[in-house]
């Protein structure tokens, strides 16, 4: 096996180079110096290799400090030269690029004076830098006529989408994305990306955003946020465009999208839809995906899982139906409001089969589970965001959300108890879930600077809410000693009623001193009240002939109240900047059943905080931090009643717990190297948590799992990660190549005896591309993920799985109107513990043809896994557990589309 995986991976990466090969590459190097009109070298000016037959996008570097530049991976062929910084008249230069080293010698720029002799033209300059931010002209890139911004960022250098769908820009991982400017959808990534279409957007801009209070008082604190702002062309504006399309297929597959915007200088207004049932959700469901597979309640959501594994992937089938709205208007220069409303339907439906290894001291078993599920999902979300910064001394910054979730969950599990000497117990159960569930929350912030500079104050206030109602409907057969002379049948009908009220105010000032030559002293103080209320009525039934009733009905009560005080210290300076503060913090918290006497606890700490971050030029940052946090028993924690809806899995609270203190430290590393097209980036963080908060779990002969709480000992964990891509240099080819190693140890103690669970992961991928992607885009690369979970109390069920999966991509244009994508994925899931070990290949192509020159309107044959492997797998590993899921999921499919762009009107001349 190990040797055909290898067999594999290797024959990929051939092909790939193969495909690859077919541009002949040099290595060398077109070279020059930038000069003023004055003789003095220019630094940081854009140096960028366009195509000659469309001007896309081929190399860039920038010059550096004595104005040099240096391209040395390039195909051979006839290119285009720009050179442009800001405020000079750009220069081109056509070059005949045969292999052989080209010395330019020195290139002047001048001065660009704005005044005009006639009628100039000159071609769009494909990468302007300024102070803070690099733009990247979106026509010298190539994309298909449907393609979204999700597809024009890949193409990007620099920038990269992972599997999570987090934005990085040159090692940063970017926070919000902006139209114009302005937020869209809130900012969220996964809408934005997913639903605008890219041949829409003129430039792309990456923006060392300073933060709010930096922004008001002029003064640096270090703290910048790297920004994605989409700037639309011209043609766009007050122009309403977007596209529409819808195809079928068989087996009754169909999906159907719209998308319509626009956009003036001071209004902003985008319409969403879609409904497919192909499993493409088009919009952030995670909360849906944590109970895709059954019933809540027969595992833990709060178990210590690692953190590659720790995202479930969707499964079965899926309908989704979408619409959005977004709407912004900008009153005056840097005062504006934003909102938008979204709402998603889901519908997700299937079955799965579990396979369960438990283990509490010498009491082992084996489980087995059989679920079919059905879970429904609306989905209500509201955000509006107000923005003043027009008065030069004052900033406000308003942000409200109002979210509605209703879901209706259906499941019916068969599960199966095995010992040595065969099956146990049967435990069957039916269970309806309803949930109406409502949340919201609203923060203020307000920034004042003072007449001496750097002086400033700044307060917030937020506050949220979270109402839930959740009736919960189950019928349990129990079994047990199956096909003995003592077996024996219970059922239950249980019905609960419950009630979760969530409320919580913050409010923080801080008050910024100069103290001269760029020292500061912050003064900081954080108020917070959080209230947790939960009313449960309910009636458990053993069906007997007298039906014998249990009731549990109680209303409980769990008041936090927080207060820190932080005095600290600041020196901003060029390069460096520093933060070093000590905090006072008391905890004051009272629970318990109303009506009964509460437990009341009042507690102060003392949190050391500092923070060193070093960036000694654009492209590199270095930052060094340590913080003490705390970490109050959560309300299921420190609960004074019993949870024992499932009869199987029984949660006690621990009143006495105390909280956690977490000594966290981090150090991180970016580099980007825009001359060599270098990105490296690190990132180390180790916790150390003393009085840790660990489980007890205890396993009856029944199968019965009762959970409670204990401070015992300490955790310790360990998260690193590393980011590598550079060029191949000759090859005109870029490689990747990413490292995530986790590592935790905790305590549990199971059956009164303690056991440490140490849970180690390790994950690399390396990816293989082609540079220039003007005509075809190509990408190979694998992936290796394994975990090792080994238990104290029971090394021989030491447990290792793995994952591994190999790709390759090509997308290329066949002709001008014709299309062709197609990527194959080989996945390999091996597990010592169970004898499941699966090989999935994941095959799909799609071909496109353009009707005319500019693509107004696209029809597309979509072939979906061909080799119809429907199935997924997830896996995971807990304190005194460990298991496997295998679900169907949606299988091959064919489909025909149509694409039509709405007001897609050619540029005059």
């Amino acid at each position: 096996m190990v040797k055909f995986q290898l067999k594999y991976g290797f024959i990929l990466i051939l092909f790939f180079l193969s495909l690859t090969s077919m541009q002949s590459q040099s290595s060398g190097a077109i070279s020059g110096r930038v000069l003023s009109a004055e003789k003095e070298a220019l630094e940081a000016v854009a140096v960028v290799l366009l195509g000659v037959k469309d001007s896309t996008y081929v190399d860039y570097t920038i010059t550096d400090a004595n104005g040099d530049f240096n391209i040395s991976e390039v195909p051979k062929g006839n290119y285009i030269l720009n050179i442009s910084s800001l405020g000079y008249l750009s220069v081109y230069k056509d070059l005949s690029y045969t292999g052989e080293a080209i010395a330019l010698g020195d290139l002047i720029l001048r001065e660009d004076t704005y005044e005009l002799e006639g009628v100039t033209l000159t071609a769009v300059v494909p990468v302007q830098i300024k102070q803070d931010t690099i733009a990247f002209n979106a026509n010298s890139f190539k994309v298909d006529s449907d393609d979204n911004l999700e597809e024009l960022l890949n193409k990007i250098p620099g920038m990269e989408i992972d599997s999570d769908g987090k934005v990085n820009a040159q090692g940063n991982e970017v926070t919000k994305i902006m139209i114009d400017g302005k937020e869209f959808f809130g900012g969220d990534p996964s809408i934005v990306l997913k639903n605008l279409s890219a041949d829409a957007i003129a430039n792309v801009e990456i923006i060392d955003q300073k933060s709010d209070e930096s922004e008001l008082t002029g003064v640096a604190d270090g703290n910048k946020e790297v920004v994605i702002n989409f700037t639309l062309k011209e043609s766009r504006k007050n122009n309403g465009f977007g596209k529409i399309s819808a195809g079928g297929g068989l087996d009754n597959r169909y999906f159907g999208n719209l998308n319509y915007n626009k956009f003036t200088s001071k209004t902003q207004f985008s319409v969403i839809g879609k409904i497919n049932n192909i499993n493409i959700t088009g919009s952030n469901i995670q909360d849906f995906l944590k109970n895709a597979d059954g019933v809540d309640g027969d595992g833990d959501d709060e178990e210590e899982q690692n953190s590659a594994q720790r995202t479930k992937s969707l499964s079965g089938y899926l309908n989704t139906a979408v619409a959005g709205v977004n709407v912004g208007h900008e009153f005056k220069e840097k005062e504006s409001l934003n909102g938008d409303y979204f709402y998603n339907y889901s519908k997700n439906d299937g079955s799965s089969l579990s396979k369960r290894i438990t283990f509490s001291n010498a009491n082992n078993f084996d489980y087995e589970a059989e679920n079919e599920y059905i879970n429904t999902k609306n989905n209500h979300n509201l955000n509006l965001d107000y923005k003043n910064k027009s008065n030069p001394n004052n900033s406000l910054i308003v942000k409200g959300q109002l979210i509605s979730d209703e879901v209706n969950s259906y499941s019916n599990r068969k599960g199966r108890y095995f010992k040595e000497e065969g099956l146990s117990t049967k435990n069957d159960n039916l269970s309806t879930v309803d949930r109406d569930r409502k949340r919201g929350n609203m923060a203020l912030n307000f920034y004042q600077k003072l007449r001496k500079k750097g002086r400033s104050l700044a307060t917030g206030l937020k506050t949220t809410f979270n109402r839930s109602t959740m009736k919960n409907d189950q019928y349990t057969l129990i079994t047990r000693q199956v096909n003995t002379q003592n077996e024996s049948v219970k059922e239950l009908n249980t019905l609960r009623d419950q009630k979760l009220n969530t409320s919580a105010i913050n409010f923080n000032f801080k008050y910024t001193e100069p103290l001269g030559g760029n020292h500061y002293l912050k003064l900081e103080s954080y108020m917070g009240n959080k209230i947790d209320r939960e009313n449960v009525y309910q009636n458990k039934t053993t069906i007997t002939s007298s039906n014998k009733e249990e009731i549990l009905q109680y209303d409980y009560d769990h008041n936090e109240n927080n207060y820190q005080t932080r005095l600290a210290h600041s020196y901003n300076v060029g390069t460096i900047n520093t933060y070093a503060a000590m905090e006072l913090q008391d905890i004051v918290r009272s629970f318990g059943v109303v009506n009964e006497a509460s437990m009341t606890t009042d507690r102060l700490f003392v949190n050391p905080i500092a923070t060193v971050q070093y960036i000694p030029k654009r492209g590199r940052k270095y930052r060094l931090s340590y913080k003490r946090n705390v970490r109050t028993p959560r309300p299921t924690e420190s609960s004074t009643v019993v949870n024992d809806l499932n009869p199987f899995s029984i949660r006690k609270g621990n009143p006495d717990l105390v909280a956690e203190k977490i000594d966290a430290l981090t150090v991180s590393a970016i580099v980007h190297d825009f001359r060599s097209s270098l990105s490296f980036n690190t990132r180390l963080q180790y916790q150390y948590t003393k009085d840790a908060i660990i489980k007890s779990v205890d396993v009856d002969e029944d199968y019965v799992r009762t959970l409670s709480y204990q401070n015992n000992g300490i955790k310790r964990r360990l998260n690193t990660s590393l980011g590598f891509s550079q060029k191949l240099k000759g090859l005109g080819l870029r490689y990747s190549i990413r490292n995530r190693n986790f590592f935790n140890t905790n305590n549990a103690i199971i059956n009164f005896q303690l056991n440490e669970v140490t849970s180690r992961d390790f994950l690399v991928s390396a990816t293989l591309e082609n540079n220039n992607k003007s005509m075809v885009d190509l990408k190979a690369g694998a992936t290796y993920s394994v975990n090792n979970t080994s238990f104290s109390i029971e090394h021989d069920l030491d447990r290792k799985y793995t994952k591994q999966q190999y790709f390759s991509m090509l997308d290329c244009d066949l002709g001008e109107k014709v299309n062709f994508n197609t990527q194959f994925d080989y996945f390999i899931y091996t597990d010592n513990a169970f004898a499941s070990n699966e090989n999935i290949p994941l095959w799909n192509a799609t071909v496109s043809y353009a009707f005319t020159k500019q693509k107004n309107h696209v029809l597309k044959l979509l072939f979906i896994d061909l080799l119809d492997k429907n199935i997924d797998i997830y896996r995971r590993s807990t304190t005194n557990y460990f298991e496997e899921t295998t679900s169907e999921s949606l299988g091959r499919y064919f489909i025909v589309s149509y694409m039509h762009k709405l007001n897609n009107r050619p540029r005059k001349g």
